[in-house]
């Protein structure tokens, strides 16, 4: 009889983790595709005025989707690799963006090398551009990463919060942020810690994760 306990527990288990994972790549594969076509966009109007920056813009975009694609099939990338995505995403924003948005990625160089679930930060930094930009008036976009520990992420991303725009990390930016919470709670469950300020004393919106990772 104890054998055949212990095959169902081995099979419920494997069933259980086959669930996550397709669970997960699920989740992987909602994060907002709609940003690659909006740059191509962006880029092909770029063509037309300047072919430098295009080629750059372009090899950027490929860079990303490589990463998206390819590097992160194991389902693990290194920091490095998930702050270079980071950088380049941003570079690709401010090409529709004017100098009134100031835009502010600090982060360790060189950072301490650890694995991180891929695209794990991106829709914070996605939430700030959507909104905390506005047409008008002066914007500012802060990301910060940090490694107090070997073993420890943090990542604090603000952004200026304007009268009509909703920030609610639950739902407002749909689902990317949504997806975030639930890659957290089953990639990282006991392990990380997510504060969200809807209106800080400098009117922005903030965000911060600590995450305690695996080494690299």
């Amino acid at each position: 009889m104890l054998p055949v306990l212990h095959h169902r527990n081995g099979r419920a288990n494997a069933q259980h983790q086959q669930r996550v994972e397709a669970e997960l790549s699920l989740l992987k594969a909602q994060i907002n595709p709609h940003f690659f076509f909006n740059t191509l966009n962006n880029i092909y109007s770029l063509t037309l005025i300047d072919g430098e920056r295009a080629r750059a813009a372009l090899h950027r975009l490929s860079r990303m989707m490589r990463y998206v694609l390819y590097d992160t099939a194991s389902g693990h990338a290194q920091l490095s690799q998930e702050v270079a995505f980071i950088q380049d995403y941003i570079t690709l924003m401010q090409l529709r963006l004017t100098d009134r948005v100031q835009v502010t990625f600090e982060h360790p160089e060189p950072v301490r090398e650890v694995l991180i679930a891929p695209m794990m930060l991106l829709p914070f930094v996605e939430n700030a551009f959507k909104h905390g930009v506005a047409a008008t008036a002066p914007s500012r976009i802060y990301i910060g990463l940090r490694q107090p520990t070997p073993g420890q992420l943090e990542i604090d991303v603000r952004n200026t919060l304007f009268p009509k725009a909703s920030t609610d990390l639950a739902g407002s930016n749909g689902i990317g942020l949504t997806n975030t919470r639930r890659r957290l709670d089953l990639l990282y469950s006991g392990r990380y810690s997510l504060q969200v300020t809807e209106q800080t004393p400098d009117n922005e919106f903030e965000v911060k994760l600590r995450i305690e990772v695996a080494g690299g």
